[in-house]
């Protein structure tokens, strides 16, 4: 290296040495800097002598008035309540937080409770949520409210899950008072059956002075009111030895106790160990092994998963009756024979017999019913409230069968042909039983209005989620409409189901001069708007909550405002209509299958004449203005294709592109009329309908003749070769 070289190497390194420690200094200065006033900052907020401010919570009030039955605790205490729990045969608390919504309705049916068991049930309710409180201390895992427990005695509290009304609320303090049930003979169990989905009997030697099995049994029964709030499973024993030996159970000397399930179909023994019941073993056992023909879904009212388990994980389609009554009403009963029937596979006498002691109970609330109606003097188009009729009324007398013929109240015979269809066929349903009045929201989401609800609260549905699709029974709920309307569906003879929401129409005013408005239809106008064989449609598809949806009408929008306006005035000589946009809630209005879409947002043509031949937006190209309007025009007629082409050229290029398709249109046009008139010359082929054939293609020709003219005059006017720039946006057009 020269040595000249060599010197200013050596003079760059020591300068870069030099800025690099002349950096270095400046930073550690820095960090000393920030230290200090970090440690200024730390000692003057040490040195404040002033207590942090706390917002105190306000004084706690009570909901209820000093006269209501339920003893309220609004101060949080806990210890004078379970002191009186304690002491209590059956004891009900609500933990409730006075700013809860859901509290503040539910302590309403919570004192109605109170008034109706009083000196039966001791009632309280303790406000959870005051900080000083006991209650706020020691249940430091409540997170939720309100919170029901029940009490029985000095046991383990009973959570009630159930929904938050009255009539619910009733049956689970009923459960507590009487959580078992007397059986003294076969025909108690059978009717036990029909009013409940699963009975769970218990034999015991009540010769000694503590039955062996007979506490855990009992402590079961109370348990698992916590998961059964609506008690389709009934615990029962059976106290007639008789009526145990007709059901084949006898107790041998290491034998203490037997316990049964008893089941639709079956009757399942429990194998006991050691003559000992654990009642968490009985309870599992229960659970994983009762099944029924019909179920009750009865979601929490908060964020579950119940009707995604029940109804789409399945993959099967359900048959639901929606009804507003808690208890077992006559729709019920009819929903459960029909579903007994459905799945006699094997024509089981003991599914027949229960089948058959169902009509006994129906004809008996029936009859009940109607002779609670004469006597009051009801006219039968008015409501009866025949929900309060207890089941267990009693059997039709001699008398009443002049009602019955005068009422001309009479039953069908079951069809054979419904018996045992659940195992022939590849779309068995599932039979589920939901509140509609505790849950109106899911009739509101199937297509069923609020105001139909209130009209008729028993509907039936059968939903398909294979098929994307669900079906209403029409006619009135009685056996044999039910058994035609799932016979009917079975064998593919339902329509899906039609729902249409329209939306409110804007009036003249919104829509002034100048201002583009699109209607949105519904599923009512579809036909009428969008499958007009005389107009091209083009409509948008969307659905609510779609950010896409709402990007994708700005473009809709601007390509109806470019079609909407023909005021060149090439177009102003031709007869062209106009092409319709509409929108549409796909979710809201249930279309035919061949109208419906998969994807959101989506954009349909439907040209004229040809609706069958309707073309889908790709999904895959990107949606602006120059795609969306090559899109519509590509599959326009060729009349129209070429008339709305020169509507939107911008340059002489585009318009002399518009004259070469004119002109080539112009010579197919001619050789079609030679090749007519060659056909002409046979005479077997001089028909009228060859004449008006030559006389179309004469009138075309001389149209396009017009059109190409108008364009060459177009060409010409344009100053400079461009005409004035109405659209802004740069839309660029391929020929």
């Amino acid at each position: 290296m020269p040595q000249g070289e060599k010197q200013v190497l050596t003079t760059t390194l020591h300068r870069y040495s030099r800025y690099t420690k002349y950096l270095l200094t400046i930073m550690l200065y820095f960090g000393e800097i920030f230290v200090i006033i970090l440690f200024a900052f730390t000692s003057y907020a040490s040195l404040q002598k002033g207590a942090l401010r706390v917002q105190f919570q306000s004084p706690a009030v009570p909901l209820l008035h000093s006269n209501a039955t339920v003893r309220e605790f609004y101060e949080g205490d806990i210890a004078v309540p379970f002191f009186t729990v304690l002491q209590s045969d059956v004891s009900l608390v609500l933990y409730y937080a006075p700013w809860d919504f859901d509290s503040q309705l539910a302590i309403q049916d919570f004192e109605k409770i109170a008034n109706k068991y009083k000196g039966q049930v001791f009632c309280t309710s303790i406000n959870c949520w005051v900080h000083s409180g006991l209650c706020k201390k020691t249940f430091l895992k409540l997170r939720s409210f309100p919170l029901i427990l029940g009490y029985v005695g000095a046991s383990r509290g009973i959570q009630y899950r159930g929904p938050l009304q009255y009539d619910y609320l009733d049956k689970f303090v009923q459960s507590l008072l009487t959580p078992l049930i007397r059986i003294e003979t076969v025909a108690d169990l059978n009717k036990l059956l029909i009013q409940s989905a699963v009975v769970v009997t218990g034999f015991f030697n009540f010769d000694l002075a503590k039955p062996k099995g007979f506490y855990p049994f009992y402590t079961a029964s109370l348990r698992y009111l916590e998961y059964d709030s609506r008690k389709t499973v009934v615990f029962a024993v059976i106290t007639n030895p008789s009526a145990a030996q007709r059901l084949g159970i006898r107790l041998s000397m290491p034998r203490q106790f037997d316990l049964r399930l008893h089941l639709w179909n079956e009757t399942l023994i429990y194998p006991y160990n050691d003559n000992a019941i654990d009642t968490s073993q009985l309870l599992q056992w229960i659970h994983y092994r009762s099944h029924s023909p019909m179920q009750f879904i009865s979601p929490s009212g908060r964020k579950n998963q119940v009707i995604q388990r029940y109804l789409i994980e399945q993959q099967r389609p359900s048959l639901i009756l929606f009804t507003p009554s808690s208890i077992l009403s006559y729709q019920t009963m009819v929903v459960k024979e029909v579903a007994l029937n459905y799945y006699n596979c094997v024509s089981s006498p003991r599914i027949t017999r229960l089948i058959q002691e169902s009509e006994i109970q129906r004809d008996a609330m029936e009859f009940s019913r109607l002779a609670f109606e004469r006597q009051c003097g009801i006219s039968e188009k008015r409501k009866c409230l025949s929900n309060n009729i207890s089941i267990n009324a009693h059997q039709p007398s001699k008398d009443d069968i002049s009602v019955e013929e005068k009422c001309e109240f009479s039953y069908e015979p079951i069809l054979p042909k419904l018996e045992g269809l659940g195992c022939r066929t590849n779309r068995t349903l599932n039979f589920f039983v939901i509140d509609s009045h505790q849950y109106p929201n899911l009739l509101i989401n199937l297509g069923y209005s609020s105001k139909r609800i209130n009209q008729n609260s028993y509907v039936v549905f059968v939903v398909d989620p294979m098929a994307e699709s669900h079906y209403a029974m029409t006619l009135p709920l009685t056996r044999q409409n039910l058994q035609n309307f799932v016979i009917n569906y079975t064998e593919k003879r339902l329509r899906r189901f039609h729902r249409s929401r329209q939306k409110k129409q804007k009036t003249k005013k919104s829509c002034y001069a100048g201002r583009v408005c699109i209607e949105e239809i519904s599923a009512d106008d579809f036909t009428t708007i969008v499958l007009d064989p005389l107009y091209d449609a083009l409509v948008l598809y969307k659905k609510k909550g779609c950010v896409f949806c709402e990007i994708g009408a700005r473009f809709f929008l601007k390509i109806s405002q470019m079609f909407s306006s023909p005021s060149s005035s090439i177009l102003k000589k031709t007869n062209v209509r106009q092409i319709k946009f509409a929108t549409i809630d796909a979710e809201e209005n249930i279309l035919p299958w061949q109208y419906t879409v998969d994807k959101f947002p989506t954009i349909i043509f439907y040209p004229a004449h040809r609706k069958h031949d309707s073309r889908i937006y790709p999904h895959n190209l990107e949606l602006n203005e120059a795609n969306l309007l090559n899109f519509t025009l590509s599959h326009l007629s060729l009349k129209n294709r070429i008339i709305w082409f020169t509507r939107f050229c911008q340059d002489t290029a585009c318009l002399q592109e518009a004259q070469r398709q004119i002109d080539a249109q112009i010579i197919i046009i001619e050789r079609n009329i030679r090749r007519s008139r060659n056909h002409l010359l046979w005479p077997e082929n001089s028909d009228r309908k060859s004449v008006a054939k030559i006389q179309n293609y004469v009138k075309e020709r001389h149209f396009f003749k017009e059109l190409g003219y108008s364009v060459r005059k177009a060409v010409v006017d344009i100053p400079g070769g461009h005409k004035p720039d109405e659209y802004r946006d740069g839309i660029v057009l391929l020929a």
